[in-house]
């Protein structure tokens, strides 16, 4: 009779430990490369939690405005979501303008209007840069105004120094402002299992 092995426990911690990695590299990456590095960086970690199927529910009350959260489920952005191939970002957006190697493996692409962070021909960051002057949330266009977006949304889940965001169903949006315009730099969308 073979042995027991204990896969799950040791498949938890690689992964933890992946996480750890991917959240580290994508913090420190920030720091050091911040006009090069998409503004999601320290967001788009951990890229295997996009397949995951189960959808962990928000603690707090979803926002109760029409546009957010999608009824779906699925935030998009610019037509885009976390559940997406690259194919859709090519039929929506054209060919990309570059690709360019991104985190742990990934590449992202860059198209006029946006960049999509892609690892395995699965999109795992969507993010607009504020020189659009708006974007498309939930079929929904918003301009690129801090305080505007704050009225669409209401009051946000998560505030940081370089922004606020909302979460719902795992997914997250946030808002990147500059912190000494007030200024938005760009909206992303990714996946919250990964942060």
């Amino acid at each position: 009779m073979g042995k027991t092995v204990e896969v799950p426990a040791a498949h938890e911690r690689m992964r933890t430990m992946f996480t750890i990695m991917m959240l580290l590299t994508g913090v420190l990456s920030s720091l050091s490369t911040q006009d090069q590095a998409p503004s999601s960086v320290s967001s788009a970690a951990a890229v295997p939690a996009i397949y995951q199927s189960v959808h962990l529910a928000n603690a707090k009350d979803a926002v109760s405005t029409s546009l957010y959260p999608a009824s779906s489920g699925y935030e998009s952005l610019n037509g885009l979501t976390l559940q997406d191939r690259i194919e859709k970002a090519n039929r929506l957006h054209g060919e990309p303008s570059e690709r360019i190697p991104a985190y742990m493996g990934g590449e992202e692409y860059r198209y006029p209007a946006v960049r999509v962070g892609v690892y395995e021909e699965w999109i795992y960051y969507v993010s607009v840069p504020s020189s659009e002057g708006s974007f498309n949330l939930n079929g929904h266009v918003l301009p690129m105004d801090a305080a505007k977006i704050r009225e669409r949304l209401g009051e946000p889940d998560f505030s940081a120094d370089d922004g606020f965001g909302y979460e719902h169903d795992g997914q997250a949006l946030k808002i990147f402002v500059d912190p000494v315009s007030g200024l938005v730099r760009s909206i992303d969308l990714f996946d919250t299992f990964s942060v």
